[in-house]
């Protein structure tokens, strides 16, 4: 039985791109700030590359390190202000299995800032993305196939539960299974409460500026600039009270997943949305080019 009221679903694309015409204003904002941000992205991108190559093989200790190094490089770079707010009593309180909707590919960044290395599940087309790319294999992330990739491929599931039985790390999964606006939560896919392990929901909030990323309608680099055409990004990370899940939820993963779709619903104000990952247009992407 669901713990939590249903929330009315409503008919919002999730995928929709805010428009970002061209503004003489905004790209003033971007030539001016670049001078200041210029150093800590080149520390963080170069800086971050060279110690990618040995990053692996480091202590867990020393990766929470260098992890908060380079993600606050990144965030001063990127002139992004955080707030943390922790419902939690402490972090011994957390799981170490976070879940979170998805809607731009800094969000580790962010929670790193503050929690330190962060093993990601993440789609194969992680690799791809320039510079980025070696980051996220730094990470030694848990890939996931799609399209004909996926026929031969583990399963994120059998992965994921092999990771937190045989290891120490924080892990970090976005179960809508893609990037969205923001507008609404979408289906959740059900491969993280499978395991029937606790896990502590992540949520950000973004008051002015959405770096929603539909890789249909932009580019990475359109990305990057639409960040930095901004003052600053403010953008408020809540970790909300670890859920553990009933009996019922550890033998039902669809229903462990739908009651934490909607508390996390709630605690954004967001509706639920009848969208899946299939609906995505970065994930129609994917399948096309991998078929």
């Amino acid at each position: 039985m669901s713990r939590n009221h249903q929330i009315s679903q409503e008919n919002i694309d999730p995928f929709d791109v805010t428009p970002f015409p061209f503004q003489l204003s905004k790209f003033l904002i971007f030539l001016a700030l670049l001078p200041f941000s210029f150093p800590f992205i080149f520390l963080g991108t170069f800086g971050g590359l060279i110690v990618t190559f040995f990053y692996r093989g480091l202590s867990l200790p020393n990766k929470d390190r260098a992890a908060r190094i380079l993600s606050w490089l990144f965030k001063v770079g990127t002139r992004v202000k955080i707030e943390l707010k922790d419902h939690n009593q402490s972090r011994k309180d957390h799981s170490r299995l976070y879940v979170s909707p998805h809607i731009c590919m800094a969000e580790v960044n962010l929670l790193m800032i503050s929690l330190g290395h962060i093993r990601i599940i993440t789609a194969e087309f992680s690799r791809t993305i320039p510079i980025f790319k070696h980051f996220v294999e730094a990470l030694d992330p848990i890939y996931v196939a799609r399209g004909k990739n996926k026929k031969n491929a583990p399963s994120a599931f059998e992965l994921l539960k092999k990771s937190i039985e045989e290891t120490e790390y924080r892990h970090m999964i976005f179960p809508e299974g893609t990037y969205t606006n923001g507008k609404t939560l979408i289906q959740f896919k059900t491969g993280a409460f499978a395991l029937g392990v606790p896990v502590t929901p992540v949520v950000f909030h973004y008051p002015n500026y959405v770096p929603f990323w539909n890789r249909q309608e932009s580019n990475i680099f359109t990305q990057f600039y639409r960040l930095m055409a901004q003052v600053y990004t403010p953008i408020i990370v809540e970790i909300l009270p670890t859920y553990t899940p009933s009996e019922e939820e550890r033998t039902d993963p669809k229903l462990y997943a739908e009651n934490v779709r909607t508390l996390m619903a709630k605690a954004t104000n967001r509706p639920l949305s009848d969208k899946s990952l299939q609906d995505s247009p970065n994930y129609k992407k994917d399948v096309q080019s991998n078929r």
